[in-house]
């Protein structure tokens, strides 16, 4: 790697100090897709130009988002990226679904079908793998608590009932939800879908917590089997 000078390390932290004061004032959302891929970069790059890379990967990928969700294989092979920065920038979404996993849980209280969604809409429909989860509601409407089930889906990876057990038994939910996105597809189910329901429902039963609807998240809407119904619609999915 080049050495960086001191005018040109001077010239970098001026402009980064101005990024940053831009997109406080402004947002991030009202910034160009160049100047928002810019500024996620200097959290990736300690010291250097971003805006060369930013345009390198926006050309290869698309958006912002679309460059975060790309596998770290192929961002690393982006010239100024390299193996370390490629999964530096890859899990500032897990880092991301891991702040909304942890902030959703004291948030919501399923007092109407509108939180349901919010609730559900915001814990899957931007993960990229399918993944399942079982959520525990109390008597007052108030999530509290969830696990994951599996990433790969109830169909692919199979559920594990011991693992469901004890959560329920450690909790002690009035009832609880079953929940899984389709990342690429419609919420519909499968019948691999309607097979986990019906395996979990009947296990949820043997421990006296009734299974309100079992949630499915798609690029079309979130989603009821046991109502089945959605719960919302996305626009122009």
């Amino acid at each position: 790697m080049a050495k960086i000078n001191d005018d040109e390390a001077n010239i970098h932290a001026g402009h980064r100090q101005r990024l940053l004061n831009q997109i406080c004032k402004a947002g991030i959302e009202n910034m160009s897709d160049i100047v928002a891929m810019e500024f996620i970069l200097t959290y990736v790059f300690p010291r250097c130009d971003t805006n060369t890379i930013a345009h390198r990967l926006l050309d290869k990928f698309g958006n912002p988002a679309d460059v975060l969700n790309a596998d770290w294989t192929l961002t690393k092979n982006v010239k100024g990226m390299g193996e370390a920065s490629a999964k530096k920038l890859h899990l500032l979404v897990d880092i991301f679904n891991y702040y909304t996993e942890l902030s959703l849980d004291k948030k919501y209280q399923f007092a109407y079908r509108s939180n349901i969604a919010d609730f559900f809409e915001e814990l899957l429909r931007f993960k990229n793998v399918e993944t399942s989860y079982i959520v525990g509601v109390d008597a007052a409407n108030r999530v509290k608590s969830k696990i994951k089930l599996s990433i790969g889906g109830i169909k692919s990876v199979g559920i594990s009932t011991h693992e469901i057990a004890n959560f329920i038994t450690n909790i002690k939910p009035a009832y609880a939800f079953l929940a899984h996105n389709h990342p690429q597809g419609k919420a519909q189910p499968s019948q691999g879908d309607v097979e986990g329901t019906q395996i979990v429902e009947s296990l949820l039963s043997s421990l006296g917590v009734p299974l309100i609807d079992h949630i499915i998240v798609g690029i079309d809407g979130v989603f009821g089997m046991k109502t089945n119904e959605y719960y919302r619609t996305f626009e122009n999915y």
